[in-house]
């Protein structure tokens, strides 16, 4: 399973609620924010866009490598529950995803097939491969791009 770049875009809408473009898809975006007292909770936080995006990577990698082996699942159910804690210099972090992925094979001759996908499968995962590896993230902070 390939997954493209992504090019996202934020524009602030108030303090700590941003519009969401994701740039070239042939969806709409979606509006971010900060929970309550800090924001307005007027859409996902970062912790729980982090768990999505961790979530969805797992869940459809498990379903392109029981496609790969032939195996019917049930409808997949997943559960991500994030920790955040703090770390040793006192920054807020989030320490902890735990991902429970509910399925199972629809014929049960293709048990074995099945426990070996999911013995597998989160070792092709490029969201969470990454988060579990660390991911470089280069930052700059300087003027607006110019319009024109």
């Amino acid at each position: 399973m390939s997954a493209p770049d992504a090019h996202t875009e934020l524009e602030q809408i108030e303090r700590y609620q941003f519009a969401v473009a994701f740039v070239d898809a042939p969806f709409p975006g979606l509006t971010v924010d900060e929970p309550s007292p800090t924001g307005q909770d007027r859409g996902p936080n970062p912790v729980q866009s982090l768990a999505m995006a961790v979530g969805h990577c797992m869940s459809s990698t498990l379903i392109s490598t029981l496609e790969r082996a032939h195996v019917r699942v049930t409808p997949l159910r997943t559960t991500v529950r994030a920790t955040v804690g703090v770390n040793d210099t006192g920054r807020r972090r989030v320490r902890d995803l735990r991902v429970e992925i509910a399925t199972q094979p629809v014929d049960e001759a293709d048990r074995d097939r099945f426990n070996h996908c999911v013995e597998i499968f989160s070792d092709f995962c490029t969201v969470s491969g990454a988060v579990r590896e660390g991911i470089t993230i280069d930052h700059r902070v300087g003027p607006g791009r110019t319009t024109g």
